[in-house]
Formats: C-alpha cells, sequence, structure tokens
C-alpha cells in the first residue's frame, strides 16, 4: 500500500476509501472513525499531493490521536517540509 510520488511517500487516498466502505459494511466503527479521520486530516488539513496521504499526515494524525500531543508541532513541520520542497524545486533556499 506504501506509494511514492514526487518524491513523498504515503499510503493512496483510493485504498484508505476502500478501507472505509469496508469497515462501515463491517459494522466496525471504532476502526471507520479512526481511518476516516486519517482521510480528513490527509485531505483538508495537510493536503500535499493529490490522491496521496504522506507519511507527516500520518505522524501527525498517530500523535494527536493515540499520544493526545498538541497537532500544532506537526503543523509547523509539514509547512516547514512543504516550504523546503518548493524552494528544492526552484534551487532556492528557506532562511
Amino acid at each position: 500500500m506504501k506509494q511514492s510520488r514526487n518524491g513523498v511517500a504515503g499510503i493512496l487516498r483510493k485504498c484508505l476509501e476502500e478501507k472505509v466502505e469496508t469497515l462501515a459494511s463491517q459494522g466496525e466503527w471504532v476502526s471507520f472513525m479512526d481511518v476516516l479521520a486519517l482521510l480528513v486530516f490527509g485531505m483538508i488539513l495537510f493536503l500535499n499531493v493529490d490522491g496521496l496521504v504522506d507519511l507527516a499526515v500520518i505522524d501527525a494524525f498517530l500523535a494527536y490521536h493515540h499520544i493526545k500531543e498538541s497537532s500544532v508541532i506537526a503543523v509547523l513541520a509539514n509547512a516547514y517540509d512543504t516550504f523546503d520542497l518548493r524552494c528544492e524545486k526552484s534551487s532556492a533556499r528557506i532562511v
């Protein structure tokens, strides 16, 4: 399930959507809510690569959901990573 697009590793959103449908049809609501929340993190909060829920999103979700850490650090790390990736493509630097 792990894929890489444009140098970004993650899980295909389509696979997670299929998993959500399967869990809903089986009535496994706790797991359903976890995977659905991961999709929300990937599609709304940390949209980076179309069709891919990247590892930064998964780390932020796990830190917020399971460890009850503040998601602010993950948001800042993701923003820095995004800026760094954009600057790398244009041969610029973040100061």
